[in-house]
């Protein structure tokens, strides 16, 4: 298929209606040279407005001869005799002269019969209109020229972003370092108190103060190489107002050093207050001007690494990797070749156009394109979990919002392309009709063809029948009389532990009791009235006495019944510390195991589907793949954990209770699934342990993916908001 560039047309259909138009720059309009990957571009900036507009050379060539004193046929032919090599085509002189127009750079002669083809003024004031009431939630109020000030106050910051200011920043940067390390723990602890309601204004003035000083920092270094800072303000970000300045004659800075000094300083400067800020906290007792300092430590580091530094938004970090790439309007260009690459190769547009303009950019655009776009959404979705975790409306909200922004709002962009665009006049058809088998291609798989839909599950193997064995009594063990795994007789010692408070608690009982036996003889014979309390108080000290001989005989831990010492959990180190009611083991009968795993309640729709399959697998041999008859799902909820093993205490994946020491109690209701070993798994080489762990899947009835993902994303935010 052949492609056919209408800007590459040496004539225009269209040459007749500007030939004859006398148009030049506004004054207002002032170039700038630069160079960017060795090519000349001169940059046009509008002093009143503050818009820019970026021009090759060889459209310069042609820009800088316009004048009211000539046609715009007469400086074509001008440009055309100095350079006929390089000079513009009609089509692309019509086309600049367009976009020249369309960003209000243009002053001509009304009164010229083509003056027609300007009306795309009347459109770009419509557009700006338009623009401005849908920004309603962006508004800019500039209220002052610091132009003046800034130019006062030059000898401080040259003395500031000098050699000698630097070197006083990186030490001011290393004592702040060192105070946050020292005071670490109550750092982070502190930060749970973040979006209480209390301490949301102490954030927005922490934000206030962080955010001038960033500001400040973009203007003194702008003034600092020459260039003009003629607008700060407040900016109305969804109605809440922040300060902002217009150092975008920075843009125009020939040395790259010094634009890409400009876009980091405010960073700068707002890591110097945090700096700040960090001895201010450090150093101060709790209070106001305690927690004023905390909020801005917190603004201006995670603001700066995650917003500002970060190259994949139009920010600083954004600007910054622009000049050190030399890939000017990186971000609308690596849409623009996305968009390309769609048109091109899905739809198959002849004159599809790609933004990317030599071979490195071809790979560039795309790949900066697609990972920006992802970290946005990412992001996105994070600060919305974030703010639903603390105030659930606002980020039901914000949900919706960015629903609409990230799926509607690029739809019905699309559907008008497809509709109303003048580049599918040819194709109009064709293109529909490969749209929609695309969209066939992508959603009728997705959401009507059945796929398998299966569950896993993390889960404990149990013995059918066993006895639990749990520690009576407190200390230390010191000898293991049977190690896990061997067959041991009723009554059969297991382990022997020791207690030395246990036994000097019991000496003083003894001595108690002794004590009270000989006050006792000697009241029979002096004072009969003392007799009787002092029965008692040898009554309750043998009570004491006969429990204390009971912990002591429970330090030999015996077995209950007959069968299989198993003890997974138990940690054979000798020495170690049991604390009374510690799970130390079962005995288990071999003839019968079942395997029970845990999901949490949200996945109820196991009781509306039917179990076709049921495979288990035990950790260290997942080789073997075991087939059980059936599945058994209790259908009611329980909180308490078939294994410590299971739960974030044990190394499981389930959360559990942080008020039980144990590990046992879930830090949400969960359902238990059982299935029964069959009788050929016993025999067939496994090593079937009572504790030991292992995985669960279910094989459901066949669902589509769509139907599948969406029933996962509701559970995910059944279980992360508890609705």
């Amino acid at each position: 298929m052949s492609f056919d560039d209408p800007a590459s047309r040496t004539f225009s259909d269209s040459w007749h209606r500007v030939a004859k138009v006398r148009v030049e720059l506004r004054s207002s309009v002032r170039a700038h040279r630069q160079t960017f990957r060795g090519d000349t571009w001169v940059m046009l900036r509008d002093t009143l407005s503050s818009d820019w507009f970026r021009v090759s050379g060889e459209a310069w060539a042609f820009v800088s001869r316009l004048s009211l004193e000539r046609t715009i046929e007469e400086a074509w032919m001008l440009t055309l005799e100095a350079d006929p090599d390089t000079a513009l085509t009609q089509e692309e002189v019509v086309q600049l002269l367009g976009q020249l127009n369309l960003s209000n750079l243009l002053n001509f002669d009304r009164s010229s019969a083509g003056a027609s083809l300007f009306e795309r003024y009347r459109k770009r004031r419509r557009q700006e209109t338009k623009a401005l009431l849908m920004g309603f939630l962006a508004i800019k109020i500039p209220l002052i020229d610091p132009d003046r000030m800034l130019q006062a106050a030059m000898p401080l910051i040259r003395f500031l972003f000098g050699p000698i200011g630097a070197v006083l920043y990186l030490a001011l940067l290393a004592l702040a370092g060192k105070a946050l390390i020292d005071s670490a723990d109550t750092l982070f602890g502190q930060s749970a108190g973040l979006l209480a309601p209390g301490n949301l204004p102490l954030l927005y003035v922490g934000f206030i103060i962080a955010k001038v000083v960033h500001e400040f920092g973009h203007a003194a270094v702008c003034k600092r190489y020459g260039g003009e800072v003629h607008k700060m303000g407040v900016m109305l970000l969804i109605f809440a107002p922040m300060p902002y300045v217009d150092a975008t004659s920075s843009w125009g800075f020939r040395s790259r050093a010094e634009r890409l000094l400009t876009g980091a300083a405010g960073v700068i400067a707002e890591l110097g207050v945090a700096a700040v800020a960090a001895l201010l906290w450090a150093n101060t007792a709790p209070g106001a001007v305690n927690a004023i300092a905390y909020n801005v430590i917190f603004v201006a580091s995670v603001s700066s690494l995650l917003f500002n530094l970060n190259p994949l938004l139009r920010f600083d970090g954004y600007h910054m990797l622009v000049d050190f790439l030399d890939v000017p309007n990186l971000f609308q260009r690596s849409r623009e070749q996305l968009r390309y690459l769609g048109e091109r190769f899905l739809l198959f547009l002849p004159n599809a156009k790609p933004a990317a303009r030599t071979l490195t950019e071809a790979w560039l655009l795309p790949i900066y394109g697609v990972t920006s776009i992802v970290y946005w959404l990412m992001l996105m979705a994070t600060i919305v979990f974030f703010i639903a975790g603390e105030y659930l409306d606002l980020g039901v909200a914000l949900a919706w919002i960015l629903g609409f922004t990230v799926v509607v709002v690029p739809l019905w962009k699309f559907l008008k392309f497809l509709s109303t665009s003048p580049r599918l006049h040819h194709y109009r058809a064709r293109t529909v009709g490969l749209a929609l088998a695309v969209a066939a291609v992508v959603i009728v798989p997705l959401s009507m063809v059945p796929m398998p839909d299966r569950i896993r599950a993390s889960g404990v193997l149990e013995a059918s029948a066993y006895r639990q064995l749990n520690s009576e009594s407190p200390g230390f063990l010191v000898e293991l009389m049977a190690l896990p795994g061997a067959s041991v007789r009723q009554g059969e010692p297991l382990m022997r532990l020791e207690s030395p408070d246990l036994l000097f608690d019991l000496r003083a009982a003894l001595l108690q009791r002794e004590q009270l036996l000989a006050q006792e003889l000697r009241a029979t014979s002096l004072s009969v009235a003392d007799l009787m309390p002092l029965r008692h108080q040898r009554v309750a000290v043998e009570s004491v006495i006969a429990e204390l001989e009971r912990q002591r005989a429970a330090l030999l831990v015996t077995a209950p019944i007959d069968g299989i010492w198993s003890a997974p959990d138990l940690d054979t180190g000798l020495g170690r510390w049991v604390a009374r009611g510690s799970p130390l083991g079962a005995i288990v009968d071999p003839n019968g195991w079942r395997f029970v795993a845990v999901l949490p309640q949200v996945a109820t729709h196991l009781f509306d589907n039917r179990v076709h399959q049921v495979e288990l697998r035990l950790r260290g041999q997942e080789h073997l793949n075991i087939v059980a008859p059936e599945a058994r799902i209790v259908p009611f909820e329980t909180g308490t954990l078939p294994s410590r093993a299971l739960g974030f205490a044990g190394g499981g994946d389930i959360a559990v209770s942080a008020s039980d020491q144990n590990g046992l109690t879930a830090a949400e209701p969960f359902f238990r699934i059982q299935a029964l070993l069959p009788l050929e798994a016993l025999g067939g080489g496994l090593g079937l342990a009572h504790g030991r762990l292992g995985t669960i899947r279910l094989t459901l009835d066949d669902a589509p993916l769509l139907l599948q993902w969406e029933r996962g994303v509701r559970q995910f935010l059944q279980r992360r908001f508890r609705v």
